[in-house]
């Protein structure tokens, strides 16, 4: 696919939606984990003396330690590299920015630990052969990271000495904690402070559309 949508116009020619990625169903991770338990116990239990009644009860991962806020390129020994076209990259990080730009202080992504369980994965936009994720790494609170800030974390920001970047990761694609400001305005908003929001807990994704 060529574009995405958000959840309102970005231009007159693309929109986006940022939706779950579809892979890594919250409804699928639960069963997994539940099944599992399940398993474990039935073991268990048969290998016991004498019956013991142990209540089923699914926890989520609380923090992601498999997945952590520093670049990490997909080249090393054990990764795949995605094969991305640098300038579809380039492309999804304006498309990012421009879309974060249509409100006075910024438009914010929020992943909460209920909208996002699990370390949820969301998709965000995509551009032929590259595509887009977000991904939740931290349970333990919500977060809300500006868009500006996201295509920030994808290209190196717009200035003309570039900041540390998912496209240093060229054609492998990469991860990297959302690079953020913590003294930009749409963090210290009295609405942003009391529903306990912080920008961090947020891990971008270059990678292959498929």
């Amino acid at each position: 696919m060529s574009h995405g949508e958000f959840k309102s116009t970005l231009t007159s020619t693309a929109e986006i939606t940022v939706k779950k990625h579809p892979i890594r169903s919250p409804a699928s991770m639960l069963f997994s984990s539940t099944f599992i338990k399940f398993t474990a116990l039935v073991l268990a239990t048969r290998a016991a003396a004498s019956p013991v009644v142990v209540g089923i009860e699914p926890q989520a991962r609380r923090v992601c330690y498999d997945e952590t806020p520093a670049l990490h390129c997909y080249s090393g020994g054990s990764d795949i590299p995605q094969n991305v076209n640098e300038t579809d990259v380039s492309y999804i990080a304006a498309s990012l920015r421009t879309y974060g730009r249509q409100t006075k202080l910024g438009r914010l992504l929020t992943m909460t630990t209920a909208d996002a369980p699990d370390c949820g994965e969301w998709f965000l936009y995509s551009r032929n052969s590259a595509a887009a994720y977000a991904k939740k790494i931290d349970m333990t609170y919500n977060s809300s990271v500006l868009f500006e800030e996201i295509a920030n974390t994808i290209d190196g920001g717009t200035g003309v000495v570039k900041q540390a970047g998912i496209f240093r990761c060229r054609t492998a694609g990469g991860s990297y904690g959302v690079q953020v400001n913590a003294t930009a305005p749409a963090y210290t908003t009295k609405e942003y402070i009391e529903a306990g929001l912080k920008p961090s807990g947020i891990i971008i994704k270059i990678v292959a559309n498929k």
